[in-house]
């Protein structure tokens, strides 16, 4: 099952910062003695905002969930026999995040947030139930000597 980005949800945090900056103020930059500065900032500007409306466009990273585990994106995975436990989803309101925790000590924690998914409570109970679906068959795999 596929949960690709959700535009709205993405679009409010994503701008936030341009907002916060206070992009009306760059302008008179131009014109002071900043204005080596301005031009860095504005370069800023455009590459954060090109990055972003790409994502909207293309609504990536997806994540995918299949028989073989938890996709985010192109490069980040975690197969159902690495995953140790799903956390609690947690964070403030706007910026909830699921921790999927693996076996290996050492290996990333994989993060989901609302921008894929707007309840993660839902999604933290479906995704348990398929763990537990996935630890109790048997597997597929010949076993070794």
């Amino acid at each position: 099952m596929e949960f690709p980005l959700r535009r709205w949800a993405y679009l409010f945090p994503s701008m936030l910062p341009f907002a916060l900056i206070g992009l009306g103020a760059l302008p008179r930059l131009f014109y002071s003695d900043w204005r080596v500065t301005s031009y860095v900032l504005f370069a800023v500007y455009v590459v954060v905002g090109a990055g972003v409306i790409w994502q909207l466009i293309t609504q990536r990273p997806v994540v995918v969930v299949d028989h073989r585990g938890i996709h985010y994106g192109r490069r980040r995975f975690m197969a159902w026999d690495d995953i140790s436990s799903i956390d609690l989803p947690h964070g403030p309101r706007m910026t909830r995040q699921l921790p999927i925790h693996p076996k290996d000590v050492w290996a990333k924690r994989l993060v989901l947030t609302q921008n894929h998914v707007s309840d993660l409570e839902s999604f933290r109970t479906w995704l348990t139930a398929l763990l537990t679906d996935h630890r109790q068959t048997p597997s597929t795999e010949a076993p070794t000597t």
